[in-house]
């Protein structure tokens, strides 16, 4: 990075800062890894000195560098490159295509080499049906197969991926996981929740260390390249740890790492976490209390629709309401625990009856235990009512919003599983934010590939991919909808202090655009160009 004599003068261009202190300066002057001056050009030049390396904007516009609330780096690594096939939807249209591509690299496959299939949808393969174990055993008797629903919450698996990953009809079932079973205990072939995330590493492992590494190293190259300086891992594992200071050693521009333990330990205990200089830190804790919309695992107070996507391709029965993802007294044990050790919460909440029972939890919780700045996090909050949005903003509860839903998944939300009313609040960030809340947006990758451009778009203007509108008045500004990938998103991971706006004594993480997304209309968003990405001083991308 940076050595400390480095020093930038930043001009010629469009600043947008997010400090409402210094809303269009004409120069930014950076010093080693940080931001030394935010003004006028003529006091940047003396204050950057003799030295000072000048970057000419050229019209271009330079914003702080964006922020991705809840996402999954390292885990994203995982689920691409091969031996990971992706079948997802824009890949491979439809559920036969998504046989035959299984059928032609099982044929390819090397004598028990563990095989993933990722991205199989209930919801855009249109012709899916749900693979059974023997469907799935007649395709590959001898290697262990696994495919991944593209929501990553569930995971269909064949005999030989059952038997090395140690499940069978002995295996009690993890609490905050499904195993689907036959009547005589036999596991049927699908998993999900917990569970799956642990089937998985047995087929990570088998591929070892250096294709982990390789894949990293991309992963850490998609966020860079779209000018994202800082992300989570929202399921965050000890053994996470290596890479990332094996990336940080390489001197790899890994953005900076906000780390939610996944709330897995017997003993819920969290591992102390703060390397760099806010390069890798424990942010807090994170528990699913409930599941993913398109598999049909969260908690309704009206039921799915009944089509033939719910019934038949998600295979869920009439009146279909939903559960949480734990016993409800061994959630509020987990919730009270953590809480009590100090961490920050970060709640996996999709249905509106769970986001109540954590609602209630959270104002017993801070009744009991009162403290002034606890920022609870609700995160994804598909069906939240207006009423939760307001008792969640009198509680202090902040909500981030995988606003990607509605793109991606629209049309089946509206006509498929929740009908009109409910689709034109899903994902209701424009109720959020008129309650006043400070709310974020997240791409939650690897369920949809990095780019905040992409989620301001998103929300600004809330289009499926058929072009419909799925509520109107959730809609965002361009300015709010820039705030929840900046500065907003900052103060969510509690790091607004440090990062998220252009002010001096923050770090130097900075990103120039090809246009100023606050006058480029809502639809170009995602087409702006990324020309360069700053990471604690250092150009670390350019597209030159």
């Amino acid at each position: 990075m940076s050595s400390q004599g480095d020093s930038r003068l930043f001009h010629g261009g469009p600043i947008v800062t997010m400090d409402d202190g210094a809303p269009a300066p004409e120069a930014v002057v950076t010093k080693a890894d940080k931001i030394h001056f935010v003004g006028l050009l003529e006091d940047a030049r003396r204050a950057a000195g003799p030295d000072v390396t000048a970057v000419d904007l050229a019209g271009r516009t330079l914003l702080p560098g964006l922020i991705d609330a809840h996402s999954h780096i390292l885990w994203a690594a995982k689920t691409r490159g091969s031996p990971v096939v992706d079948v997802r939807a824009e890949t491979v249209p439809t559920y036969k295509a998504v046989l035959a591509k299984i059928r032609r690299r099982v044929a390819a496959a090397k004598p028990g080499e563990h095989l993933i299939f990722f991205g199989l949808d209930a919801q855009l393969h249109p012709d899916m049906e749900q693979p059974t174990r023997e469907q799935l055993d007649e395709i590959a008797p001898d290697n262990p197969i696994g495919i991944q629903t593209s929501n990553c919450h569930a995971l269909f698996m064949n005999s030989r991926g059952f038997e090395v990953c140690g499940i069978n009809e002995r295996t009690e079932t993890p609490t905050g996981s499904i195993i689907e079973r036959d009547e005589t205990g036999r596991p049927t072939g699908k998993i999900a929740e917990a569970i799956t995330w642990r089937a998985l590493e047995v087929f990570y492992d088998a591929w070892g260390d250096d294709r982990l590494s390789a894949e990293f190293h991309a992963s850490i190259g998609d966020f860079i390249q779209n000018g994202i300086t800082t992300v989570t891992e929202h399921l965050y594992l000890p053994h996470y740890k290596a890479y990332y200071l094996s990336a940080l050693k390489q001197g790899l521009p890994m953005p900076r790492v906000a780390a939610y333990q996944q709330a897995v330990t017997a003993d819920m205990q969290v591992e102390q976490l703060n390397i760099g200089d806010d390069r890798l830190w424990m942010a807090g804790v994170k528990i699913h209390a409930d599941g993913s919309p398109f598999i049909g695992n969260i908690w309704l107070s009206e039921p799915y629709l009944e089509t033939a996507i719910t019934l038949e391709r998600m295979d869920l029965k009439p009146g279909h309401t939903g559960s949480l993802n734990y016993p409800q007294d061994y959630f509020e044990k987990m919730a009270r625990t953590y809480f009590g050790q100090g961490w920050r919460m970060s709640i996996h909440t999709q249905g509106d009856r769970t986001i109540d029972m954590v609602l209630d939890l959270v104002e017993d919780i801070l009744t009991k235990t009162p403290r002034a700045d606890h920022r609870f996090r609700l995160e994804h909050c598909a069906l939240m009512r207006k009423d939760q949005i307001e008792r969640a903003q009198k509680l202090g509860v902040l909500c981030s919003f995988f606003i990607n839903h509605i793109t991606h998944w629209g049309a089946p939300i509206e006509d498929a599983l929740f009908g009109p009313e409910r689709a034109a609040h899903y994902m209701p960030a424009g109720s959020a934010l008129a309650a006043g809340m400070r709310i974020s947006l997240h791409a939650d990758t690897p369920m949809t590939d990095p780019s905040c451009l992409e989620l301001m778009k998103a929300a600004t203007t809330r289009l499926a991919g058929d072009g419909r509108c799925l509520g109107e008045s959730e809609r965002l500004d361009s300015l709010s909808a820039l705030k929840a990938v900046t500065i907003d998103a900052a103060y969510q991971i509690g790091m607004e202090d440090r990062l998220g706006s252009i002010k001096a004594g923050k770090h130097a993480d900075l990103v120039i655009l090809e246009r100023n997304p606050l006058e480029t209309p809502h639809l170009e968003l995602a087409d702006i160009g990324i020309a360069a990405t700053y990471l604690a001083g250092e150009c670390v991308w350019t597209n030159a």
